[in-house]
């Protein structure tokens, strides 16, 4: 039982990590085919990034906590994004 549980846990992080790689791939691909939206877009997504949310206390810790957790969100939300549109290949749609 154990074995068969451990193959099904390596069949599914193969499976995703797929999924991620092929859509990062085909973001990739769509962001060299429109370059001066592209750029627009990765500009506001760095400054979203660098800019401290309104509700941070005084302290720098306070700064430094709220901006890792901005990174976190955004580095979810791209993760999923990119296994969404990853998912399309390995599904065959």
């Amino acid at each position: 039982m154990a074995e068969e549980f451990d193959r099904n846990i390596l069949t599914g992080l193969l499976k995703t990590g797929l999924e991620i790689s092929l859509g990062a791939a085909s973001k990739s691909i769509e962001m060299v085919r429109n370059p001066p939206d592209t750029v627009a877009k990765v500009v506001s997504g760095m400054m979203s990034m660098l800019t401290v949310p309104a509700k941070t206390g005084p302290a720098l810790q306070d700064k430094a906590q709220a901006l890792a957790g901005v990174w976190i969100e955004k580095g979810v939300s791209l993760i999923s994004e990119f296994q969404a549109e990853g998912e399309k290949f390995t599904k065959g749609k």
